[in-house]
């Protein structure tokens, strides 16, 4: 029996199309207000089967001199998220205005928090670990929001 607090997720396809316009949409803006970083779709959505919260995760790649530029810059365009999570290499927002919720991560390239376009990469060539790690999320999902994280954790 599903916990009332159960997080729902969702087959990826009914997604697929407005993660993919949210992530060309800012690209597009992006693009212009930080020229030069690494913008990549990550996250369930960007995966070719699964399940989902119905949220979009990006990352923003960025080399070490230009981390701190970029935290700034997100500061004004979006919201601080999980500041508990955030390193030296590491900083995460949520942005509003989107047909989904949308979270970006800002990893700085070559750093230990460098590891979700990897992570991402090495997911979409391997289904077997997809359809592994998609099973341990929805196996976790009914037990609540903590349980959720500890298992994709791990």
């Amino acid at each position: 029996m599903a916990l009332p607090n159960a997080v729902e997720l969702r087959d990826i396809s009914e997604f697929a199309e407005a993660a993919d316009c949210m992530f060309e949409r800012f690209l597009r803006v992006y693009s212009s207000l930080l020229p030069g970083v690494e913008i990549h779709h990550i996250g369930a959505t960007a995966m070719p089967f699964g399940h989902t919260k119905g949220d979009v995760d990006l990352n923003i790649r960025v080399a070490a001199p230009d981390f701190t530029y970029v935290v700034e810059v997100l500061r004004r365009t979006c919201r601080v998220a999980q500041p508990e999570n955030w390193t030296e290499t590491f900083a995460s927002f949520a942005c509003d205005g989107y047909e989904l919720p949308l979270g970006i991560q800002l990893t700085q390239v070559d750093s230990e928090s460098d590891f979700l376009l990897a992570l991402r990469d090495r997911l979409r060539s391997d289904a077997a670990l997809l359809r592994g790690y998609d099973d341990c999320k929805l196996n976790a999902a009914p037990d609540g929001p903590e349980a959720y994280w500890r298992a994709k954790d791990a």
